[in-house]
C-alpha cells in the first residue's frame, strides 16, 4: 500500500544533477557526502519500499531504465535548480566568536551605483513579495546615509545589516543575465559577496541575541533567499532562533495595549507573520513540528494600507482594494489556514472531530480569502496576476493537505476513486499555477520567488496514477506537469515514462535510508504519534455528505430541517 503524502525531501535528491550518491566512496562509509547537511527528518521511510511493491504488482510494460539527468530536454528552471549549490550559511553566522564581529562598512562591499540598482531592485522583485520593512521609514535613513559627510551620523551596524541583507535579497533576485552590464560580474559571484558580506553585518549586528527591531529585519531578510526552494537543517536552525529572538522581543502579543505607535505596530505585525511563515516552510521541508501555533500569539494581522498611509494619518482606515501589502497579507492569511491544518489533521487522526467538520470551516476561510483578496485582482497588472496565482497555488493545497490522511493509492474502490480525483485535480490546479509563475513572461520580476510556494511533490500523485492508468482523467495535464517538473522526453509511452521515473526516485530512497542507515521498516511503523488512521468509510461519508447539503438550494434544506 502507498500511503499518499507531500515527501518533501524527495525533490531534493532529484535536484542533484539526476544523482544522488557522487561520493567515491559506499554511500554507508560516506561521512562527507555533499548531500548530508541536507537530510532532513524521515517522514515516510517505507516510501521507498512502496514504490517498489507498486512497481513489482504492477502488470504493466517494464521499461528500460534511464539517466533522468541525461535524458530528453531538462527543463530550465529544474535545471538551473540542479546545477547550483544549495546557498548554506555560513559556520560564522551560527556560531559568532569575537574575532567576527567587526563592523562593515558598505562602501567597501558595493559601490554607490551598485547600491543605487540593488536598492531598486529590491523594492521592485523583494518587497511585494515578502513585505518586512516600511518603505518610507527605510528610505528617510537610507538618503540620509547618502548625503550625510558627518562620521558620527555614519549608519549603526543594525541599519548595515538590513542594508545588506536586502542587497542580498535583491541580488538572488536577479536573472543570470541582469548583473553582467551594470556590475560586470557574474550573478554567482555576486550573490557570493553580498552573502559573506551580510553574514558579517548580521555577526557584527549581534543577530543571535540583539532584540532590535532593525535587526531582526535583518535577520528576517536574509533568511528569504536562504528559505526559497532546498531547505538544509541549518537554515532551520537559524529560522528556530529568530522565532526565540521575536517571541523574546514580544512580536507574538498584541502591542495595541502598549505605548507603542501604529506604525510600529504595522512592522511589529509584518515583521511576526513574515517569521511565521518560515517557521511552516521549514517545518514543512525538514519535519520538526512548527514552533508557532495558533494559540501562542495574539499579534493582529497587519493593516491593510499602503506604506504612505502612515506618513499621511496616525490611525489609517483599512482598504478595500489594491496596496503595498495585499500579496503579503494575502499570504499570511493563506499561512494560519494551513497552520490550522496541521492541527486538524492530528485532531483527525486522534479522532476527537470528524472530516465534515474540518473540511466545512477549511472550505469557509477559503471562500472569505477568495472573496477578500482574489476576486478583487486586475489580471492586467502583472503584479497582481502574480497575487492570484500565488493565491490559487497556496489555496489549493488545502484540500489535498487534509485529504492526505486519507488517501490509499492502491485501492480503487468508490471511496478511494473520489478522493484521488478530489487530490488530482487540486493539485493540478496547483501545479500549473506555480508552473505559469515560473514561465511568464510579464510575471519574470518575482519568478525567482515562486520555488518558495512549490517544490512540486505534489506531482507524484499524478506520477502514480498516470503509471498506472495512462488513460485516466486528466491524463494531458498531467503530462504535461510530469515534463515541466522532469523534463520532456520522446519517443516512450505515457506509463513507461512514468515508470523510469518512479524507479529512479526508488533508486533515490535506497540512497537515501543507507545514508540514514535506516533498516527495514514499513509504512505502519513510519507514523511518529503512534496514533492510527480514522476510518476512511465514514470519515468519508460525513465529507460526502456535507458536500451534498451544501449544493443544495436553501429551501431544500430547510424542508429537510423541518422534516
Amino acid at each position: 500500500m502507498i500511503e499518499w503524502i507531500w515527501v518533501s525531501r524527495l525533490a531534493g535528491f532529484v535536484s542533484r544533477k539526476g544523482t544522488f550518491c557522487q561520493s567515491s566512496k559506499p554511500v554507508e562509509e560516506s561521512v562527507d557526502h555533499p548531500a548530508l547537511p541536507r537530510i532532513g527528518g524521515l517522514f515516510r521511510p517505507g516510501f521507498g519500499e512502496q514504490l517498489d511493491g507498486l512497481l513489482a504488482n504492477s502488470g504493466g510494460h517494464q521499461p528500460d531504465r534511464f539517466d533522468l539527468a541525461q535524458g530528453g530536454n531538462m527543463n530550465a528552471s529544474i535545471h538551473n535548480i540542479r546545477s547550483s549549490a544549495p546557498m548554506e550559511p555560513s559556520l560564522d553566522l551560527l556560531l559568532p566568536t569575537p574575532q567576527t564581529q567587526t563592523k562593515v562598512s558598505i562602501d567597501s562591499v558595493v559601490s554607490r551605483p551598485e547600491l543605487d540598482m540593488l536598492y531598486h531592485q529590491y523594492f521592485r522583485s523583494v518587497h511585494p513579495l515578502a513585505h518586512v520593512v516600511h518603505k518610507p521609514t527605510f528610505d528617510r535613513h537610507f538618503y540620509q546615509m547618502f548625503l550625510s559627510q558627518d562620521p558620527a551620523k555614519a549608519p549603526t551596524r543594525s541599519f548595515t545589516a538590513l542594508l545588506l541583507a536586502m542587497c542580498f535579497a535583491a541580488a538572488v533576485s536577479l536573472t543570470q543575465t541582469q548583473p553582467q552590464t551594470p556590475f560586470q560580474t557574474t550573478k554567482t559571484a555576486l550573490v557570493h559577496r553580498l552573502k559573506v558580506a551580510s553574514e558579517q553585518a548580521l555577526v557584527a549586528a549581534h543577530h543571535m541575541k540583539s532584540l532590535k527591531l532593525e535587526t531582526m529585519q535583518a535577520f528576517s531578510i536574509y533568511l528569504i533567499p536562504q528559505c526559497c526552494g532546498q531547505i538544509s537543517r541549518a537554515q532551520t536552525s537559524l529560522v528556530g532562533a529568530l522565532v526565540r529572538l521575536a517571541q523574546c522581543a514580544g512580536l507574538h502579543r498584541d502591542p495595541s495595549s502598549s505605548d507603542i505607535s501604529p506604525l510600529e505596530c504595522q512592522v511589529r505585525g509584518l515583521l511576526w507573520y513574515q517569521i511565521c511563515f518560515l517557521d511552516l516552510h521549514t517545518c514543512e521541508a525538514q519535519g520538526p513540528q512548527p514552533m508557532i501555533h495558533d494559540d501562542d500569539f495574539d499579534t493582529p494581522l497587519p493593516v491593510h494600507v499602503d506604506d504612505l498611509a502612515f506618513e499621511m494619518s496616525n490611525l489609517p482606515t483599512p482598504s478595500s482594494g489594491w496596496t503595498d501589502v495585499t500579496l503579503t497579507l494575502m499570504r499570511f492569511e493563506i499561512t494560519k489556514l494551513h497552520k490550522t491544518i496541521f492541527r486538524e489533521k492530528i485532531a483527525l487522526k486522534k479522532r476527537s472531530t470528524d472530516l465534515s467538520t474540518v473540511r466545512l470551516k477549511v472550505e469557509a476561510r477559503m471562500q472569505d480569502i477568495t472573496k477578500r483578496y482574489l476576486d478583487k485582482l486586475d489580471d492586467s497588472i502583472p503584479l497582481q496576476r502574480c497575487a492570484r496565482l500565488t493565491g490559487q497555488s497556496l489555496l489549493s493545497r488545502c484540500i489535498p493537505m487534509l485529504l492526505q490522511v486519507f488517501i490509499k493509492i492502491d485501492e480503487k474502490n468508490e471511496v478511494q476513486q473520489e478522493i484521488q480525483n478530489t487530490m488530482l485535480t487540486r493539485s493540478l490546479d496547483m501545479m500549473e499555477a506555480s508552473a505559469t509563475l515560473e514561465t511568464a513572461t510579464d510575471l519574470s520580476p518575482w519568478a525567482w520567488y515562486a520555488p518558495t510556494y512549490q517544490q512540486y511533490h505534489s506531482i507524484f500523485l499524478p506520477l502514480v496514477m498516470l503509471y498506472q492508468d495512462p488513460n485516466m482523467p486528466h491524463a494531458a495535464r498531467a503530462s504535461t506537469m510530469i515534463d515541466h517538473v522532469f523534463g520532456t522526453y520522446c519517443g516512450i509511452s505515457r506509463q513507461q515514462r512514468c515508470g523510469d521515473i518512479l524507479r529512479m526516485l526508488s533508486r533515490e530512497c535506497g540512497a537515501f535510508m543507507k545514508i540514514r542507515k535506516v533498516k527495514h521498516m514499513t509504512a505502519r511503523s513510519s507514523r511518529s504519534d503512534g496514533a492510527s488512521p480514522p476510518n476512511i468509510e465514514t470519515a468519508f461519508e460525513d465529507f460526502r455528505q456535507s458536500q451534498q447539503a451544501d449544493s443544495e438550494p436553501p429551501a431544500a434544506q430547510d424542508s429537510q430541517e423541518e422534516a
